[in-house]
């Protein structure tokens, strides 16, 4: 990249963009970067559009200067419909250049095609296909294998920007060490400012981010200081590839039980129906805010209505958009006292190993001791679990083991509850426990009390949750076969079983329900969320597995 000095003043900007020449429009983007529609964006479009368009098509650095500048004028417009055609734009743009990569041969040009058919892959939601062009283009350009490898253009001109994306597309499909070494590398690989290190501050905000979600709280500031180190850049460029950093920052005010901060920069964010990638992240942060110091039935309005927007009403549970989405539910569910919607989740979706802490507590607080502390166990032996949900686990066994008079293993467990906070401030999972059951954790542990000294100045006081309502696996079918409207004898015939069998399943069901007709039976099972409408199993094997 060239010394500050040497770079273009604005006057020679709008000389080369003027020019209508497609040579020193490349120059210009390489030597600017972001800055180039960030400054000129009318300019460049203007630009753009006066070349035949076959040349805009043969040349990505060109169109990929136009999909930034319509960007960045959808964000200076506070225009979300235009932000939305900016997104199809750059989506259906990176998907023609994904499909003609082997074919790309002009220098500077692969890294930019490859980089953007990346992000257009990972906007569509196919993380595999994104890594797999952007493992090839990191080959190609690097070593030059079939290509010309990038010297003083393309890749070299963005230094990090591949690695950066791809890391960003294996965050999102919860492939957390590739995206750890991904995203590492990218703040390694990116240049000096003013304008090389773009994806230096955005590699390390996404770094921070996904330290705070698995409660590595010293960590993610660690990064977050690496992110304002890296160099200033315009707010724009922050909304489109820093807003990991915020959300970081909301998901460790919340953790440390800083309610105030929380909320403020939780309003800074926006809503999860106003951001792109990484909206389920946004969904999660503030559902654990309402669920823990506001109002955890607000916090479902909000998170169905987010559902709404990105077509997350049945989230596939192998994907992290699809566990983010669940857990937040699961995690309002429970504050709200509804433990049985929580057990139903949990069973529905099985795959999901989060939603294994959630059903526990249900368990917990519902009274049932044994049941808790056998999922929790079992959680802990077998599952990569991270910070917040391991303090949670060993805090039903302290729950749990107090209950049942086993004082000592109480002690035990919230002692190793109380140690394994990356900060003395993460106090988020010590909020589920009533207040005098935490004091007497804490004596017997021997350890103060987590939330006498923080932040912590408002706390949600969940409602006493109402008994559990368990049913088997074939008191569920039987149930969903009383709601379509069979009869016992239709039931029986479809599960080949005797009718007297299936009349015996409906009054079991009766029984757990507290009712004696079927009108009250389906009533109340509908109220615990216990006949919500299958998932669409054919929607589901269209999408690609992000996380298992």
């Amino acid at each position: 990249m060239p010394r500050p000095s040497d770079l273009p003043t604005g006057a020679d900007v709008r000389a080369g963009l003027a020019s209508g020449d497609p040579d020193r429009f490349e120059v210009l983007f390489d030597a600017l970067w972001y800055d180039l529609p960030g400054r000129f964006a009318p300019e460049v479009l203007s630009a753009v559009q006066g070349l035949p368009a076959a040349t805009v098509e043969a040349r990505p650095r060109l169109a990929h200067a136009a999909l930034l500048a319509h960007h960045r004028t959808g964000l200076a417009d506070g225009d979300l419909r235009q932000l939305r055609r900016a997104r199809q734009l750059y989506t259906a743009t990176g998907l023609r250049f994904g499909r003609r990569l082997a074919s790309v041969t002009r220098p500077g040009d692969l890294g930019t095609a490859g980089t953007v058919a990346v992000v257009a892959e990972r906007l569509r939601g196919d993380h595999e296909r994104a890594e797999r062009l952007g493992a090839w283009t990191d080959a190609q350009t690097t070593l030059g294998t079939g290509h010309q490898a990038a010297s003083g253009t393309g890749a070299a001109a963005r230094p990090g920007w591949l690695s950066a994306e791809r890391g960003l597309a294996a965050l999102l499909a919860g492939a957390f060490d590739r995206a750890t070494r991904l995203l590492t590398r990218a703040h390694a690989e990116a240049g000096d400012p003013p304008h090389a290190h773009f994806a230096a501050p955005g590699a390390a905000a996404h770094l921070a981010l996904l330290t705070a979600y698995r409660g590595h709280l010293d960590l993610s500031r660690t990064w977050l200081t690496a992110a304002e180190e890296s160099g200033t850049v315009d707010a724009w460029i922050t909304r489109l590839t820093g807003a990991g950093a915020e959300i970081a920052r909301a998901l460790t005010a919340v953790h440390e039980g800083d309610a105030t901060r929380a909320a403020q920069l939780l309003h800074r964010i926006g809503p999860a129906t106003e951001h792109l990638d990484l909206w389920p992240f946004v969904a999660h942060a503030a559902a654990t805010y309402e669920a823990s110091f506001g109002d955890p039935q607000r916090g479902l309005r909000l998170l169905d209505r987010a559902r709404h927007e990105h077509g997350a009403l049945h989230p596939d549970p192998t994907t992290l958009t699809g566990e983010l989405v669940l857990r937040a539910e699961a995690t309002l569910l429970l504050r709200a006292g509804a433990g049985t919607r929580v057990l139903h989740l949990a069973d529905r979706y099985a795959e999901v190993d989060s939603l294994v802490l959630h059903a526990a507590w249900a368990h917990a607080l519902a009274g049932e001791h044994h049941e808790a502390a056998r999922l929790s166990a079992e959680a802990l032996q077998h599952r990569d679990l991270p910070v917040g949900d391991l303090m949670g686990h060993h805090l039903v066994q302290a729950v749990t083991a107090l209950r049942s008079g086993q004082r000592e293993r109480a002690g035990d467990s919230f002692r190793t509850a109380v140690g394994l906070r990356s900060t003395p401030a993460h106090v988020l999972p010590f909020l589920t426990l009533p207040r005098d059951v935490l004091g007497e954790l804490a004596a017997l542990a021997r350890v103060p009390d987590p939330l006498r000294t923080g932040t912590v100045t408002v706390r949600h006081v969940p409602p006493p949750p109402e008994p559990l309502v368990h049913l088997t696996p074939r008191e569920r079918e039987v149930l969903r076969a009383l709601a379509t409207g069979l009869t016992a004898e239709q039931a029986a015939a479809r599960f080949g079983v005797a009718v007297t069998t299936v009349r015996t399943q409906i009054r079991s069901v009766y029984r757990k329900l507290r009712v004696s007709r079927r009108r009250e039976a389906l009533a109340r099972a509908q109220e615990l969320g216990l006949l919500r409408v299958p998932r669409h199993t054919h929607d589901d094997a269209a999408r690609t597995p992000g996380r298992r």
